[in-house]
């Protein structure tokens, strides 16, 4: 790998650089160093970029800007196990009951404990976000006052919650998301887990391609926006005395939220609160 680094002067300048530099690099970044009148420009690449001609084009554009470039150099990138640095900054994670570590964890699962393997992935919920956090603790809290016999995970990423509630209530779990990657890290993490024949993933944009049956158990940890957009399906799908887990939403947040389901016909239970993300508890009026 190559890195470019060019220091350019005016932010018309700045701007001729990176559109010559982006049709040659595989990724470009730019930070203003001094109020528009100094930028840094880094650019980095597979092969290596900086010749005379290309050196030409960027003073070029820099003065035909009213600018000029400072300075340009290039260098290569030391090699790095990004992946192993990437599992050294997620150690394991206890999380009330659950124990979450990723798949470099090699010291076992601490005695009653229930363990979730899940890696850093492209898609979201490896257990350390509050809002992953919260719906945890609001499904022990439930698991610890009823039964479930219904579980449903709205926007599984990776498939985290779903696993916990195949792993806790030991009942099948349906789960389902809109990104295609994120299906196909939600299976492997499934059955990595072992609940293969408990976890159901599919494809689906909210409740829409999922069964249509009274879950007695909805989980959906996504945004503020979508799950005010989605209180009407979850109405639909939600049993008569079934709970819904509702996270991805900032405290502030919580108000627009709240209104859509109130509208719905479902209200407010319990509110669990970390480090400014709400997690929502609502049962039918």
């Amino acid at each position: 790998m190559w890195h470019l680094h060019a220091q350019v002067r005016g932010t018309g300048a700045a701007e001729g650089v990176i559109s010559i530099l982006d049709g040659l690099a595989g990724a470009v970044s730019a930070f203003e160093a001094a109020a528009g009148a100094e930028w840094q420009i880094d650019a980095y690449a597979s092969v290596r970029q900086l010749t005379p001609e290309l050196a030409a084009r960027l003073a070029l554009a820099a003065a035909a800007a009213g600018g000029s470039v400072v300075s340009f150099s290039e260098d290569t990138l030391a090699e790095r196990d990004w992946l192993a640095e990437n599992q050294l900054a997620f150690p394991p994670l206890r999380a009330g009951r659950f124990f979450i570590h990723g798949s470099h964890h090699r010291h076992g699962v601490p005695a009653g404990m229930i363990g979730i393997r899940v890696d850093a992935a492209t898609a979201f919920g490896t257990g350390e976000h509050p809002s992953t956090l919260g719906c945890l603790a609001a499904l022990q809290f439930l698991a610890g006052r009823r039964r479930f016999r219904r579980p449903l995970d709205i926007g599984t990423g990776t498939g985290i919650l779903a696993i916990a509630a195949a792993k806790l209530l030991r009942r099948p779990v349906r789960a389902g998301d809109i990104d295609p990657d994120a299906v196909a890290v939600a299976r492997h993490n499934v059955a990595a887990n072992g609940v293969t024949g408990l976890v159901r993933v599919a494809r689906a944009p909210g409740y829409r391609g999922l069964p249509r049956r009274d879950y007695d158990l909805v989980l959906a940890n996504i945004l503020a926006r979508p799950l005010a957009r989605l209180a009407r399906d979850l109405g639909r799908h939600l049993a008569r005395d079934g709970r819904a887990v509702l996270s991805g939403l900032l405290l502030r947040q919580e108000p627009v939220v709240l209104a859509a389901h109130r509208a719905c016909g479902m209200v407010l239970e319990r509110r669990f609160a970390i480090r400014g993300w709400s997690t929502l508890v609502l049962r039918r009026r």
